[in-house]
């Protein structure tokens, strides 16, 4: 043992406190003077934070494996046994300070009269506050359960006034008469979500000042049952909704403002639900504070000192994020996880209890569209499973796992498929080929090698994973059927558009038998179908596919889920490649305006959408509102997504493409020289977007004049595609055909002055 600390000063014990209790507390004590250590030293060897250690050393008697442990960590092996049995002794008169035996001469009939009447006045007693605490117990559930469900109530209520507000800012901002009275209802919008989020505030902080209470009461009501030596046999009430919390309905009352008065009534009601279970909370935190044999101590952390189980605590946490992010909120799960991390961090944010959520806030960040910060917080992450778990440890695997994913997300595609193959090599090791993480780490690398610019070799990847899979899982598995899914698209990526429709025309098949028609894979399949009998040369076949999906989408997981979105925004694309420009740049406009409301503005999907309304704004005819609209979303996605994200190059590639086709073709070759480049460093200089953006810088040349460095640089290209992507791949013969065009430029028309009559027949440049 260390050498003694000197100068530690020791709370206090309160004065009523039970002899049995405080010669404990000093016996304790003096075993962590003699071994030096301090509290914060204990904390690890114990098991339980350095105050809930102080909290058993004031005279709370401790559990019996709090008492086996600190004796373990202070006293040396010789000892050991001897303080254990005197602790045990301790432990056992502290809880039952009136169970001593009678001195000598006690003994008697009287004396045996007295015991008896003693034992069974004391056991009417125990029974009177076992039955209190269980009643204590079941209100802080219900108020808890209410709690909770009123929190998920405030959250829609919070999203929907954001929404109200910014609706109300538009129509202020763009009426004349009539603005004054959209500006009082924008007023009232302000005040009412102010109310909603201090009314969420409160719910939240009741629910987990119930949870504390109720889990302080827990070891009141061991002990009492003990006492009593009976087996509490019980469930936990039935969660129920609190009366009256509903989202807001339809007003009957006629109104200037009725869609208002709808959210002051719901904010009424939640107001009074919370004064309910305020008052509930406050009520049993005096008792309890009064109590002799429970001293509560003021802290509403899920980390509090008297907190026995924070893991249940935490669990339901993350249960709960779990199942509103799959709703299709993924920011509100992210923020119902970050107030427990938050918590957390009054011990410690690396401790073991709080890694899983500081694990599932990370992903529900990056689901929530901030992939970059997501890769941050996983780096961090991965740090501490490595130093806490260990580097083989399957949390650990499953860390880098995500890691590795974000980054790709973040735009890194290369670097996403470096760390996988890393990680594929070590769980092969430590798991074993057969396992199925080691299973969804290979279909990650397989998928990342691709989006890195070599599709060819996701395909081949994929063809190997697909039969692990059939032949470990079976042929039937959803997780076989992801796996064909992802080498079907592959395969087109590759350049076989036509076998990857074939393959997923079996695939929908075999989905639709083996989950059924309304499972979301099942949905999936069929958007990927839909998008390859596009891209297979079918467009107006896939137009009528898509609304027969975003039909199912909406029905299936309602109209603001981000796959009905998806579906929504696909279904205009292909109704744009139908030939109706005009429609798809309408639908897109609608889109936009949804997708900003139900993810925010700034969410990678709500860039995507603006984008290709700027594209299929251009093709109805107005290519200088393309190029504004361009403009504003390079500058976006710059700031959201970063410079070199891959969806930020694209955007520049298209603002370059409409500046061309708005009659600045100088400017036009300019930036798309400045894109080559860029792209050849983040991406590659084989990358399939590089190589689009020296296709169109090759062309923008010759049409700002200069045929002949059109030609040469064609020329070049189609070599690179021809190595790249093969000499049948659509890109590298529209490449062909061009070069072909610029030569034939040359030999016709030498003394062509006005090139910017024309446009080229053919490019590359995709929708994005």
């Amino acid at each position: 043992m260390t050498a003694k600390k000197p100068g530690r000063k020791w709370n206090e014990l309160h004065p009523t406190m039970a002899p049995e209790a405080r010669r404990l507390a000093l016996f304790l004590r003096a075993r962590v003077e003699e071994s030096g250590k301090t509290l914060t030293e204990l904390a690890p060897e114990v098991g339980n934070a350095a105050s809930v250690i102080s909290t058993y050393l004031s005279g709370k008697v401790p559990t019996q494996r709090f008492v086996n442990a600190l004796i373990a960590a202070t006293v040396e092996a010789p000892l050991r046994e001897k303080r254990q049995s005197q602790a045990a002794e301790l432990r056992q008169a502290a809880l039952h300070p009136h169970g001593r035996p009678n001195g000598p001469g006690g003994s008697g009939t009287m004396g045996s009269t007295v015991d008896v009447a003693a034992v069974q006045a004391q056991h009417l007693e125990t029974y009177a506050n076992l039955t209190r605490a269980l009643e204590q117990q079941n209100e802080l559930r219900l108020t808890a359960a209410n709690s909770e469900k009123l929190v998920w109530v405030l959250y829609g209520m919070v999203g929907k006034l954001q929404e109200r507000v910014t609706r109300l800012t538009q129509q202020r901002d763009r009426l004349d008469e009539g603005a004054e009275k959209a500006e009082r209802k924008l007023t009232r919008a302000l005040g009412q979500q102010e109310r909603a989020e201090s009314e969420l505030d409160r719910a939240r902080t009741d629910q987990r000042r119930a949870e504390e209470l109720a889990a302080r009461l827990q070891e009141k009501i061991d002990r009492l049952t003990s006492e009593l030596k009976r087996v509490r046999a019980g469930s936990d009430p039935a969660e129920q909704l609190p009366d009256g919390v509903t989202l807001p309905v339809a007003s009957p009352q006629v109104s200037s403002d009725p869609e208002g008065d709808d959210f002051d009534a719901a904010l009424g009601r939640a107001e009074a639900v919370n004064d309910k279970d305020s008052a509930t909370v406050a009520r049993i935190n005096n008792e309890l504070a009064d109590a002799d044999d429970v001293r509560v101590v003021p802290n509403i952390s899920v980390t509090s000192p008297n907190a026995p189980d924070i893991r249940a605590h935490l669990a339901a946490r993350n249960a709960a994020a779990l199942k509103i992010g799959q709703a299709g909120y993924p920011a509100a799960a992210r923020d119902l996880l970050l107030d427990v991390i938050a918590e957390g961090h009054i011990r410690d944010a690396a401790d073991p209890d709080i890694l899983p959520s500081r694990y599932n806030h990370a992903l529900w960040t990056g689901q929530a569209g901030d992939a970059r910060t997501a890769r941050e917080l996983l780096t961090d992450i991965v740090a501490d499973h490595i130093r806490i778990l260990g580097a083989d440890h399957p949390q650990t695997l499953r860390a880098r796992h995500q890691h590795a994913h974000w980054t790709g997300e973040a735009g890194d595609a290369e670097t996403a498929r470096d760390l996988l193959t890393n990680v594929v090599a070590d769980r092969t090791r430590v798991l074993g080929p057969d396992h199925l993480d080691t299973l969804t780490s290979r279909h990650q690398h397989a998928h990342w090698t691709g989006q890195a610019g070599n599709a060819e070799a996701a395909r081949d990847l994929l063809t190997d994973i697909v039969a692990d899979h059939i032949r470990i899982l079976g042929a039937d598995h959803p997780q076989t059927l992801r796996a064909r899914h992802q080498h079907a698209h592959w395969t087109g990526e590759a350049g076989a558009q036509l076998t990857a429709l074939k393959l997923l025309d079996k695939l929908m098949v075999d989905h639709v038998r083996a989950l059924g028609p309304d499972h979301p894979d099942t949905l999936t399949n069929r958007h990927q179908h839909a998008a390859w009998t596009g891209r297979a040369g079918f467009q107006e076949r896939a137009q009528g596919l898509w609304v027969g999906i975003v039909a199912d989408r909406t029905r299936v997981l309602g109209p603001d889920h981000p796959d009905t979105l998806t579906s929504r925004h696909q279904h205009a694309h292909w109704t744009g490649k139908a030939g109706n420009a005009k429609a798809a740049r309408d639908l897109l406009t609608d889109i936009v305006a949804e997708r900003a409301r139900a993810l925010g503005p700034d969410h990678p999907d709500t860039l995507t959408s603006r984008h290709q309304r700027a594209q299929w704004t251009g093709k109805a005819g107005n290519a200088e509102a393309a190029q504004g609209h361009l403009a504003g979303v390079v500058a976006e996605r710059t700031r959201a997504l970063g410079p070199d994200h891959p969806d930020t190059l694209t955007s520049r590639h298209q603002h370059a493409h409409w500046t061309g086709q708005a009659g600045n073709a100088k400017a036009a070759r300019d930036l798309l020289t400045d894109i080559v480049a860029d792209r050849t460093r983040v991406l590659g200089p084989d990358h399939p977007d590089t190589l689009t953006s020296r296709h169109d810088q090759a062309s923008g040349a010759g049409w700002a004049g200069n045929a002949e460095a059109a030609r040469d640089l064609l020329t070049d290209i189609v070599a690179d595609r021809t190595r790249v992507l093969g000499p049948d791949h659509p890109d590298t013969v529209t490449s062909r055909y061009q070069a072909a065009y610029w030569g034939g430029r040359i030999a016709a028309l030498n003394h062509v002055t006005d090139r910017q009559e024309h446009r080229s027949p053919h490019s590359t440049q995709t929708d994005g």
